[in-house]
């Protein structure tokens, strides 16, 4: 057994290096340096933190093993704490029932034993045992925050601002370690208490201004942590808890008295957090997907407070949402002008824009100006997308579609026209821009889309001259009218499949000629008097004839599709 230890120690002394060959190493590394022109500054390097050393080592594993490192040094660490804190809370009370101690006893027990677990992780770190340091920095922070919730809600020892103040203490001594050993885990732990501070803390009352200014100045510590360090976790932290705050407040003591203090309140904390994407250190920071969800949670929540708070008052809101829309914009346009190169961060607040201008349009606009809005809102949107990056094109030619399919929708069902002219009315108009929006869509398409786009754009023709010819009295008028734009439409189509060597115009024409020659020979046979009935007819017959004529004289092109 000893001749098996003394081979084990013997292997290690020739497996680890001695400080001469330590040094010779060292040597070599700075020639080979010094002839590959490589100036490396110590000072200028920042050491990682330990949240990045442990990224690195998790993801330079083997999967199995990453997996088995995580469970291992974070799932189980986590329990831990859990454990721990379940098991000092049960032994504590138990002390406490069996009044083993007094309650002053009990709360500097407390106190010491936080902060001596504070201490002793300060010790540990400078070991080099970085994440069992963090752990007991949890240890020491959270039997810090319940010694004092105790003191001063179950024993009556100190006063609530006492309490308050002592809390906001721990938060800041929490985030200077954060801030001092680089580690956003403690920088979450420590917002997570400053949050959880009213919580502890409450007595029930109404004191919205000291709360919410509180918790003002810890989401401007997440925006300032941000700011230091790419810590977006963080700042998540703190969106959730000033949620949780805000509702649990609102839900208790919101009334119209205090409208105006709470808007202003909702609305500094929309900013600080609006501001982020201005901030943040795009350069250097590495991409997340959490900054293209913060804007959009942000933005509704705010939203959804203004509209529960004045929502009786539309246009009001309408300002609301346009301002909203102006201030993505700026967003938007100031990241360009910083020569910010994340056309996703960029695009998501365009969109928003673009989301809150047709939020504003039905707020602030009545019938047939809300469908023009939209209409000229989605021709601004489609004329833009090819000047973008290709990021920034497709959410801007998705909004610009949906927005042309909400117009359409609005203009065939919802608006209700009474036109006084014939041609030269609002119902018309809409129909025009429409179809102009199509046509302008159509030019940059190919293929089924474009086929698709010429339809609904020519269907849309038809509609709103049919809708024209409805106006004709008396009946039989109206029904030859009817036929005769049809038979017209039907032709031009014809023309221009024949004059662009397009077949799948002159398929649309046969289409529309299709349906009306069945109109002609089942309804209008009967519905017409005789003069309207012979100019029907000989009306299709001719144009029949001229298309068959076409047709003969072989005016298409076997190569055309």
């Amino acid at each position: 057994m000893f001749w098996y230890f003394q081979r084990i120690l013997t292997l290690d002394l020739l497996l680890v290096p001695s400080d001469d060959e330590i040094d010779e190493i060292r040597t070599r590394l700075a020639m080979i340096e010094q002839r590959l022109g490589i100036v490396w500054n110590a000072e200028a390097t920042p050491p990682p933190s330990p949240d990045a050393e442990r990224h690195v080592e998790e993801t330079s594993a083997p999967p199995v093993q990453a997996l088995e490192t995580r469970i291992g040094a974070h799932w189980l660490n986590r329990v831990g704490i859990a454990a721990v804190l379940f098991g000092a809370a049960f032994f504590l009370k138990y002390a406490f029932d069996n009044d083993w101690v007094g309650p002053s006893m009990r709360v500097t027990i407390g106190a010491a034993v936080g902060i001596a677990l504070l201490g002793w992780a300060e010790l540990l770190r400078a070991r080099g045992h970085e994440l069992f340091a963090h752990s007991l920095d949890v240890l020491g922070a959270g039997i810090l925050y319940l010694t004092i919730w105790a003191a001063s809600e179950m024993y009556a020892l100190v006063s609530g601002g006492a309490a308050f103040g002592a809390m906001i203490a721990v938060t800041a001594i929490v985030v200077g370690l954060g801030l001092r050993h680089r580690s956003q885990f403690l920088a979450g732990v420590a917002l997570t208490g400053g949050f959880m501070t009213p919580i502890l803390l409450s007595t029930g009352g109404d004191h919205e201004t000291s709360l919410f200014t509180y918790v003002a100045l810890l989401d401007l510590a997440a925006v300032i942590l941000l700011v230091l360090h790419p810590w977006l976790r963080a700042l998540s932290v703190a969106f959730v808890g000033t949620l949780v705050l805000y509702v649990g407040w609102a839900a208790d003591h919101y009334s119209d008295l205090v409208m105006t203090r709470t808007i202003g309140f909702a609305t500094l904390f929309f900013l600080l957090f609006a501001i982020v994407p201005l901030l943040r250190r795009w350069d250097v920071d590495p991409p997340s997907q959490g900054v293209l969800v913060l804007p959009f949670a942000n933005a509704l929540v705010y939203f959804g407070e203004l509209t529960r708070m004045i929502g009786d008052t539309p246009d009001r809101l309408a300002w609301y949402a346009l301002a909203l829309a102006a201030l993505f914009l700026a967003i938007a346009g100031t990241m360009r002008l910083a020569g910010v190169r994340r056309d996703d961060i960029a695009a998501a607040h365009l969109a928003l824009a673009i989301g809150f201008i047709t939020v504003a349009i039905p707020l602030k606009l009545n019938e047939r100006w809300i469908t023009i809005g939209w209409l000229a809102e989605s021709a601004a949107l489609l004329a833009i997308a090819p000047r973008l990056s290709p990021a920034r094109a497709r959410v801007f030619r998705i909004l610009g579609t949906v927005a042309l399919i909400g117009s359409v929708f609005r203009l065939l069902v919802v608006d209700k026209f009474t036109p006084q002219y014939v041609l030269l009315n609002w119902r018309m108009l809409s129909y025009a821009m429409a179809i102009a929006i199509f046509a302008m869509v159509a030019y940059r398409q190919r293929g089924a889309v474009w086929q698709l786009v010429v339809s609904a754009g020519n269907a849309l023709g038809v509609i709103a001259l049919t809708l024209e010819a409805n106006r004709i009295h008396p009946d039989i008028a109206r029904n030859f009218t009817r036929s005769a734009i049809w038979m017209a439409y039907g032709a031009a189509l014809m023309f221009a499949g024949f004059r662009r060597h397009v077949a799948f115009l002159r398929w649309l024409a046969l289409l529309l000629i299709g349906i009306t020659v069945a109109k002609v020979f089942l309804f209008d046979i009967n519905a017409l008097e005789r003069i309207y009935r012979i100019a029907a007819f000989i009306g299709l017959g001719v144009l029949l004839l001229a298309i068959s004529f076409a047709y003969q004289k072989k005016w298409i092109s076997m190569d055309e599709v």
